[in-house]
């Protein structure tokens, strides 16, 4: 058994970067552990108080942290005070509390708000994982409510529910005869994990929605796509997969992944890379491209704005446009017109602003697991009034 005074001296070193490899891996080990909690609690406590106080973002601990607020996202939690200072120790409270935090910016402040989850049964949950799947006999099947197993044959396809929720496509045997086309559709308040046929992994963002052949045939693989969808596209060099983005664009990959978001509302599509190289090109009214298209490279965005023909290229913040993804609402580098969208499309809520917009800037990113409720105490902290009238959130400035 280690002395009391072991993880002290192992957290002081991680935070001076004075650690050797093997003391880190023991420090990680006590992380995981939570033996030391107050210590690491007021150890935390009094650094966030200091001034000087600066750590590096660190993967690994990144991850501990990351999943050990997963781990607890059920659990009660206690208000912990707002501190002046915001770093990864605070991060590491947030470890031992589970609470929900956002990190805004605003009136030129930068300002922590560590905020306690409602146990209100009353208040507007926050989305989850709901669909529609619609069959090609026009068969609807609502994924949340569907036993796990197969749900569904498709010609030679199997559809199957599993455990964890997602959908998966199994074939079995050589595919021939006429192509049956499914839908899957999140309404607002809504997500979903789905597995192509081919292997390639979709996740549909909340008012999206994907269609796709039972079983691919043919020389490429073609899908057609809106709203908000994430990509991981399996290789297979023979056949290239076409993506119609609500038959305003078009995205040609061979095994990559990226995302895209087509939103109507946000009037522009952005085709953001991560991995791999992907086209992407404008199309005409009869379907065909206008134009060679752009090709991307990973980190780059493409814009299409309106009814323009112009595809311009941009560095993206990949953390930012996969926020969605890992469970997060981005405020970051987004005007409050847009954090508006997003939080109807989440809540799935109408969002109404009495007298002028807000004057407000927020950053950083919220987990998608807060109630409505504490997010409009959230708001309240930025002098933004509000009222919930039904399903609909007024605003207005204090």
């Amino acid at each position: 058994m280690e002395s009391p005074d072991v993880f002290s001296r192992l957290l002081d070193k991680y935070l001076t970067q004075t650690i050797t490899a093997e003391e880190q891996q023991e420090f990680f080990a006590l992380i995981k552990s939570k033996k030391h909690v107050p210590e690491l609690e007021a150890v935390v406590a009094e650094a966030l108080e200091d001034a000087s106080f600066d750590v590096a973002e660190d993967p690994v601990l990144r991850e501990i942290i990351f999943e050990r607020i997963l781990q607890q996202r059920e659990t009660p939690v206690r208000r912990v005070p707002l501190y002046r200072r915001w770093g990864w120790a605070a991060a590491i409270l947030l470890l031992l509390g589970g609470t929900v935090y956002f990190y805004v910016t605003g009136d030129n402040r930068n300002k922590p708000v560590i905020a306690e989850q409602s146990r209100n049964n009353k208040s507007i949950q926050p989305g989850s994982s709901k669909a529609l799947l619609t069959l090609s006999d026009g068969t609807v099947i609502p994924l949340d409510s569907a036993a796990t197993g197969a749900i569904a044959q498709q010609g030679n396809a199997s559809v199957i529910k599993l455990p964890n929720g997602e959908v998966r496509y199994d074939v079995n045997g050589s595919v021939s005869g006429k192509v049956m086309m499914n839908t899957m559709t999140t309404p607002n308040g809504g997500q979903y994990n789905l597995v192509l046929p081919d292997g390639s992994k979709i996740w549909l963002n909340a008012a999206s929605s994907i269609t796709y052949p039972a079983a691919f045939t043919g020389n490429d693989r073609q899908i057609k796509i809106s709203g908000e969808v994430y990509m991981e596209i399996a290789k297979d060099k023979s056949r290239p997969f076409l993506v119609d983005i609500d038959g305003k664009s078009t995205v040609e990959v061979l095994g990559t992944s990226f995302n895209i978001n087509s939103y109507t509302n946000e009037g522009r599509i952005k085709t953001t890379l991560v991995q791999g190289s992907v086209k992407v090109a404008n199309l005409e009214k009869n379907g065909r491209r206008n134009g060679k298209g752009v090709m991307l490279q990973p980190g780059q965005q493409a814009v299409i704005t309106g009814n323009t023909e112009e595809i311009r290229i941009q560095t993206a913040n990949i953390e930012h446009v996969l926020a969605w993804k890992n469970g997060f609402i981005n405020f970051e580098s987004v005007s409050f017109q847009e954090i508006i969208r997003q939080i109807e499309r989440w809540y799935n809520i109408d969002v109404q602003i009495e007298g002028p917009m807000p004057n407000v800037k927020i950053g950083g990113r919220m987990d998608r697991g807060v109630q409505l409720s504490d997010l409009m105490t959230f708001l309240n902290n930025f002098d933004i009034r509000t009222r919930l009238e039904g399903r609909k959130l007024i605003l207005s400035q204090k």
